[in-house]
């Protein structure tokens, strides 16, 4: 047959040249819905199989992906977005439109504006103190908080953009630490990536499920509304199956995960803060 798309001449089930089926044809109300469904993850590449994996058998899943069986599977960042989407709509559901209330970063700010120390017009001056000068544009504290606000604000309407950029933090410390495992004595950074990219979606599955039944009691600046128990138990059970150690030392440089990330976040804000303070001349 003739490809429609480049026009080559084929026999076979996909064009050898551009790759497009060779079942190319009209559009009518039955394909455009099922091209709708494949979006979804209802198509060949199902988006519920490949869940029901991750819930049954996610480190035998995942290594399966990793080894080269991938079309069973739905693509893992594809499947990510999808899953964000469902999570916005049923946060959206059960939280009744309810506005939130401040959270602990306005709350710490306003003590400091009510301290006596800055009742006298310090925390203004202090706020309005450029911090550098490039050219026209001379950047305050003010000016640097109202643009972090900004990001977080976009990351955190940004769900998956959000989840990935943690998951990529999981990511370095995960190859480090399980690098010379039973099963993946040698896997790649970028396979780690597919394995965090994997263990988001599978997470964000567990919250919509989360969420359906018991709500978001833990408010909207979280990354997983699940409880911190059963987040560490997810990860045991991933881990422990895809890079085959027992369960004592999975546990453990499961932790150890944890610990250095958080090391890493300390160390970051720490150094944020005293470079800003240094620029401010608030060090001096």
């Amino acid at each position: 047959m003739i490809c429609a798309n480049c026009h080559t001449e084929f026999s076979g089930n996909y064009c050898p040249e551009c790759g497009q089926s060779a079942k190319t044809c009209r559009f009518t109300v039955k394909n455009a819905l099922l091209s709708t469904l494949e979006v979804w993850g209802m198509g060949n590449r199902s988006l519920p199989r490949t869940l029901f994996c991750l819930f049954t058998r996610p480190g035998q899943m995942i290594g399966d992906y990793l080894d080269g069986h991938r079309v069973p599977y739905f693509p893992p960042v594809k499947m990510l977005f999808v899953l964000c989407i469902f999570f916005a709509v049923v946060s959206s559901w059960r939280s009744g439109g309810e506005t939130r209330g401040a959270d602990a970063g306005d709350l710490i700010v306003e003590e400091v504006k009510n301290d006596s120390a800055f009742s006298s017009g310090r925390y203004a001056e202090v706020m309005s103190r450029p911090l550098f000068s490039v050219g026209n544009w001379h950047p305050t504290i003010r000016d640097l908080k109202g643009e972090l606000e900004s990001f977080f604000d976009w990351m955190e309407a940004h769900k998956a953009v959000e989840l990935l950029s943690l998951h990529s933090f999981f990511m370095l410390m995960v190859w480090w630490l399980f690098r010379k495992s039973p099963v993946r004595p040698r896997s790649t950074l970028a396979e780690n990536f597919y394995i965090q990219v994997y263990i988001s979606g599978q997470l964000m599955a567990l919250s919509v499920l989360w969420m359906l039944f018991f709500g978001n009691d833990r408010g909207d600046d979280i990354f997983y509304p699940l409880p911190p128990l059963l987040l560490l138990a997810v990860l045991v059970w991933d881990f422990r199956y895809l890079f085959g150690y027992g369960w004592r030392r999975t546990l453990w440089l499961t932790l150890l995960v944890h610990l250095l990330l958080l090391l890493l976040f300390i160390t970051v804000v720490v150094a944020f803060v005293l470079s800003v303070a240094a620029m401010a001349g608030l060090l001096s």
